[in-house]
């Protein structure tokens, strides 16, 4: 069932575009306060996403979400035999010195492990040279593929430095060179666009709330609730503005209203 959702047309259309063969803007940057909807419309054109769209979806609050953890979902997603540079080059990583004392001290079982150990150095040098060469030859692999793959990031606030400053330099500028790649980064701040190589092909939105209650009468419809007062777009107007705009307290306002009869 696709998740009722108020007006936020721009940022829904701008989703839509990313499906199509070619589009102009490869990466979908949605960026707003806490509850302002940005999930909420992820949510929604998830619900949408045709059958052929392989898509790989990361929520970066709540646990820790490290480079690693994100090649290991695109590979689970796309299946490791897609991936053979990448592998390649996973093995080869696995064979220098640093990589053999990570193994002997771990118990190494896995895709996700090995990517892990690959990744963890002492030197910070070495993680950056690492994760450089892994990241080519994970874009080397998709830049082979025909149909299209969405990653979508929500929360980026909440991840790790390492993790913001990878999405937001060497992924997104690989991402936008590569024609299956579609991006989408939610967040209270996302990667800012200006003045970088990937910028021109980045479109923002920014959500400030749905405050008419016009946009909302729709919602309460598809969600079966019902008003009881003789004017319920003005009733639902008094909420919109005692709360600003805010999607995440109007919905909990229309899921606490009476279901309709049958509903």
């Amino acid at each position: 069932m696709t998740t009722p959702i108020a007006n936020y047309e721009a940022p829904r259309k701008a989703f839509d575009a990313l499906l199509a063969a070619e589009c102009a803007a490869r990466i979908l940057l949605l960026r707003g306060e806490s509850g302002s909807g940005k999930t909420t419309v992820m949510t929604h054109c998830c619900s949408r996403i045709p059958a052929g769209v392989a898509h790989v979806p990361v929520q970066l609050r709540g646990t820790v979400v490290n480079v690693a953890e994100i090649f290991y979902r695109v590979g689970m997603t796309l299946g490791w035999s897609a991936l053979p540079r990448f592998m390649d080059r996973v093995a080869a990583s696995l064979t220098d010195g640093s990589a053999r004392v990570a193994i002997e001290n771990n118990q190494l079982e896995g895709m996700n492990n090995r990517i892990s150990v690959v990744l963890n150095s002492e030197s910070e040098s070495k993680r950056e040279e690492r994760r450089s060469a892994l990241t080519n030859a994970l874009f080397e692999d998709l830049s082979a593929r025909r149909g299209l793959v969405l990653m979508l990031f929500d929360t980026f606030e909440h991840a790790p430095i390492e993790v913001q400053g990878w999405l937001s330099g060497p992924f997104l500028a690989r991402a936008v060179q590569t024609p299956c790649i579609r991006v989408v980064i939610a967040g209270q701040s996302v990667p800012d666009s200006t003045n970088i190589e990937w910028g021109p092909r980045a479109d923002l939105h920014d959500f400030f709330g749905v405050i008419e209650a016009k946009h909302w009468m729709p919602v309460v419809s598809a969600m079966r609730r019902r008003i009881d007062v003789d004017d319920p777009v003005s009733w639902l107007a008094g909420v919109c503005h005692t709360v600003k705009g805010r999607p995440d307290a109007i919905m909990k306002i229309i899921e606490g209203l009476p279901r309709e009869v049958g509903g």
